[in-house]
């Protein structure tokens, strides 16, 4: 259920408009964000899909399951960004950070919780 709560906490972020986020003046400082927000959010499905026991194929290649799901949902989340507002931006770079988050966060999830 956690790892619910935080997709729809980046939707939420992800659809706010730019004007109304904070500003901080570091370089960069958005990739850092979305490497940090889909970290967490792989380690959030890693372990809750370790703790499951209803649906066992998810258990099954759970490491690539997991990867795929978050790298899609962050993907589509630059979509829904780049037509439903105005001031954010479909960027690729933000894919990038997104999928090296997912990654990080999925490798050492299985340190963690397998």
């Amino acid at each position: 259920m956690p790892s619910f709560i935080w997709a729809a906490f980046i939707l939420w972020l992800s659809l706010k408009t730019g004007s109304s986020l904070p500003s901080i003046n570091i370089p960069n400082i958005d990739k850092a964000v979305h490497f940090t927000f889909y970290f967490i959010l792989s380690l959030l499905i890693f372990y809750g899909w370790t703790k499951q026991n209803l649906f066992s194929s998810l258990h099954k290649q759970m490491l690539a399951k997991i990867f795929l799901l978050a790298f899609v949902y962050g993907f589509t989340m630059e979509i829904m960004q780049e037509i439903f507002t105005v001031s954010r931006h479909f960027d690729i770079l933000d894919i990038v950070a997104n999928s090296l988050g997912v990654t990080t966060g999925s490798l050492i999830s299985v340190k963690l919780f397998k």
